[in-house]
Order: C-alpha cells, then structure tokens, then sequence
C-alpha cells in the first residue's frame, strides 16, 4: 500500500514542474534560514568570548594589587562599627517603644505641631536578628528646623537613618519624614509578622 502512494508521489514529481519549484524554493529559504541562524549563533558566541575575556584581563590586573586587602579589611571594620551601633532588644514590641519614645521627645522639642506615627516593623532579609523600626514624624517646621532635625535623627548613637523626606507644603512648612532604627532582637525575643 505505502509503495502505491511512493509511486503516485514519484508520478506527480515527475509531472509537476510547479511542484519541483515549489520545494526548491522553500529549500532555498530553509537553507538561507539556517545560515542566518548559523550568522546570529557565531556573533553571540564571539560576543559572550569578548566579553569573558575582558573580564578575565581585568581580573588578572587586580590580582597584585594589595589596596584589595586593605579595602576588605575596612569593610570588616566599618560592618563591625555599624553591628556596634545596633542595640539589642528583648521584643520587636519593646524595639518599637522604645523608638517611638525617642521620636516623641525628639519632636517635643520642635513644638506642638508635629505627629509621630509608628509603622509596622521588618526583619532585615540577610539577617533575620535584625529588624527595621520605621516612623514617620510629621507636622509644620520652617526648613532650617527641619534639617535640624534631620542631624538629630542621624546623629543618634543607635543606628537611625532617614529612609524619606519631604517637604510637602513650602507656604505651610509642612514636612513628612520617615526614618528607620535598626535593632537586634535577643534570642527567644518575636520576630515581626
């Protein structure tokens, strides 16, 4: 059965020029297909091969040189000062207090117009121990006052920086400034949700 329908394909290859035409030419845009492929395949591996060999060029002259060492030394320095200035905390909750305490003297100071408003604290994703304590304080400041305020925030002894501020309305003076303390809750303390 199958050699009858091989005979009728031979027949009608045999008497169709159409059909001779036909394949070769899809033929001809399978094989330029294929070269252009083949083109595109060639440029991307001698781009990926540039490229590789850049970086290794680069890698090779940075190895004799020492400030590598040096450089790693003070980041292990300066990641130790910054894990120094973290305080410890028994529980997220007491974590929390204790910012917001500080952030309302802090704007005690400043006057009457000014809110805190806490937020809901965050474990810090490489290091779970830790947790990020955000606030917001808000209210009406001339903007000297308000840079003031910024130094007071950052200078603080416990790790405490300002994440965003803004100044919201220049004729008003309102401002809007969110900052974050950063604490180490002890073993067996809760980690936030």
């Amino acid at each position: 059965m199958s050699f009858l329908r091989l005979d009728s394909v031979r027949a009608e290859w045999g008497r169709n020029r159409r059909l001779r035409w036909g394949i070769l030419l899809v033929a001809a845009i399978l094989v330029f297909y294929l070269y252009l492929a083949s083109i595109d395949w060639r440029d991307g591996v001698a781009s990926n091969y540039v490229e590789r060999q850049q970086y290794l060029l680069k890698m090779q002259s940075l190895v004799g040189q020492e400030e590598w060492l040096d450089r790693a030394s003070d980041a292990g320095r300066l990641r130790a000062g910054l894990d120094a200035s973290i305080p410890s905390a028994a529980t997220v909750g007491l974590a929390q207090a204790g910012v917001q305490t500080w952030a309302r003297d802090l704007s005690a100071t400043q006057g009457s117009d000014i809110q805190v408003q806490s937020q809901a604290a965050q474990s810090v994703d490489d290091r779970p121990e830790i947790v990020r304590v955000p606030m917001i304080i808000s209210g009406s400041l001339p903007p000297n006052k308000v840079v003031e305020l910024m130094r007071q925030i950052e200078s603080n002894a416990n790790l405490t920086v300002i994440d965003q501020s803004m100044i919201l309305n220049r004729e008003n003076q309102t401002f809007s400034l969110t900052f974050v303390a950063f604490f180490r809750i002890e073993e067996g303390g809760n980690a936030p949700g």
